[in-house]
């Protein structure tokens, strides 16, 4: 089979050689192809060259890349090194490989981080926050951009080989999107691309930053197997499911005012039922606006707590909250309830609080959470005393033990849907659901760390997020589906 085979590499060499010198230095050079593609992230890539004489390789000095071996004799293969792009435009490089005055072309391509299929026509999104933005353009010898008036928060900051990059002004607005359509044109003025540039009024979009843990239930003290009344281990995670930087300052965190389940009470109604558009809430922290400072990398979470402290110190079975990277905190001048403030935790900002005391999250497992992005222009004086975002109506329902139908007024505050960015229904496993606190649209089940209200297990136990196979959260606006219910507390891990 080994004789076959060096036969016919043999027959090969001579038909592609029959033209040329019988001077080896003059050898005709043969490459495998003509082109090799890279991917993005780099890697390797082969080609082989056949030839009767001695041969090297010349580059063109890029950096980027590496070919090993840069010289043999006869035939061999190739290999070529990138390194990962940080290009937003494709690059390429060109292979000369020499035998005496004979010679052949390899041209190496490496995509960029953002090619578009159509790079005439391009729809392009850039967050509230601003920056620059670089965008692919197709093949041309030169060209201008051409923005518009209604595009004046735009400007060009560069004009690349390839791509321009384009500078947006930090938006501030009541939570409308603004567009422009930006025209390039060849040099020669004809037509080259169409770029459609939205900017959003959120630095945050839906989904992207998710909740991956809720922590309500408390410890049990090791040494008497008893509960602290007082519930300040609670804690959320919220992890950023993309692969790039968000700004997270104004993300407020919020608890349902409506419950989701009752052991008294059934046949829940709202007139109107605004649910579809809204989400009503009895309590909402934010993290502070400060522009720039509160960012949270790719794939990486924060930890928001009750109370940023060690209580490992004093019960060996809890945690160690000392270094959250958020806690809430009340002032109140009840010596009876006292908060405990960690001057080297930022403090959330407290817009709504259902107490005038120390808040908890409801330990009694019936409301939902949400996380919302605030339009950057929103102050807390314009949201709590507007009209604008209040729910108001008659709430109606049946006492189960009787079953007399009562009803009263109600004034909810809440946030529209359009600023969900999250929402996780909390009930008991055994009593379910008997009113959804928010649209099916954000929450269409439920998650639970206990079988019932008086379940005794339930102590340490947490609600997480469940993973895809390449490490993404899992987001299908269903908790039923999305979390891990009563798992082990991921702090206790």
């Amino acid at each position: 089979m080994n004789r076959l085979k060096n036969v016919w590499l043999l027959l090969v060499l001579l038909v592609g050689f029959a033209a040329c010198s019988d001077d080896q230095n003059d050898a005709q050079v043969v490459l495998s192809t003509q082109e090799v593609d890279l991917a993005v992230d780099g890697g390797t890539a082969t080609f082989t060259v056949q030839t009767l004489g001695d041969w090297t390789i010349e580059t063109d000095g890029q950096t980027w890349y590496t070919v090993s071996p840069m010289q043999g004799s006869g035939a061999a293969e190739v290999t070529v090194t990138a390194e990962a792009s940080t290009e937003v435009a494709s690059r390429s490089a060109n292979l000369i490989v020499r035998c005496g005055s004979s010679s052949a072309t390899l041209v190496l391509t490496q995509i960029g981080t953002s090619n578009p299929a159509d790079p005439s026509n391009q729809e392009i999104s850039i967050r509230a926050k601003g920056g620059d933005k670089e965008i692919v353009l197709p093949s041309n010898d030169g060209y201008s951009v051409v923005i518009p008036s209604d595009g004046s928060w735009l400007t060009v900051k560069e004009e690349k080989t390839g791509s321009v990059v384009l500078t947006a002004a930090a938006y501030d607005s009541a939570s409308e999107n603004r567009t422009a359509e930006v025209t390039v044109n060849n040099t020669d003025g004809s037509h080259l691309a169409t770029l459609t540039v939205t900017q959003s009024w959120r630095n945050v979009e839906p989904g992207e930053l998710l909740i991956q843990e809720i922590f309500l239930t408390s410890n049990l003290i090791a040494e008497t197997g008893k509960t602290d009344s007082r519930n300040m281990e609670q804690y959320f995670i919220l992890t950023n499911n993309t692969d790039e930087e968000l700004e997270i300052g104004g993300v407020a965190i919020c608890e349902s005012a409506i419950t989701s389940q009752s052991s008294t009470q059934s046949n829940f109604a709202w007139d109107p039922d605004r649910r579809d558009d809204v989400a009503a809430i009895q309590s909402m922290y934010v993290i502070p606006k400060d522009q720039g400072k509160h960012t949270l990398a790719a794939h990486e979470s924060v930890l928001i707590v009750n109370n940023a402290q060690n209580y490992k110190e004093s019960n060996t079975s809890s945690f160690d909250l000392s270094g959250a990277d958020f806690e809430w905190f009340n002032e109140t001048t009840n010596t009876s309830f006292m908060d405990v403030d960690n001057p080297d935790v930022p403090n959330l900002d407290v817009w709504i609080s259902n107490t005038i005391t120390i808040y908890v999250l409801n330990v009694q497992m019936n409301r939902g959470y949400l996380i919302a992005s605030l339009p950057s222009n929103l102050t807390v004086t314009d949201f709590v005393d507007a009209s604008d975002y209040v729910w108001s109506g008659t709430r109606s329902w049946t006492v189960t033990s009787s079953g007399r139908d009562f009803s009263t007024a109600f004034n909810y505050q809440y946030v529209p849907n359009d600023w969900v960015l999250d929402a996780v229904v909390v009930a008991t496993q055994e009593s379910g659901v008997d009113s959804n606190p928010f649209s099916l649209s954000l929450d269409a089940g439920f998650t639970y760390c206990a079988t019932s209200s008086s379940d005794e297990t339930r102590y340490g136990k947490s609600m997480i997020r469940k993973k895809n196979d390449d490490g993404t959260l899992v987001d299908s606006n269903n908790s039923t589906n999305d979390f891990e219910p009563a798992a082990t507390a991921s702090l206790a891990q």
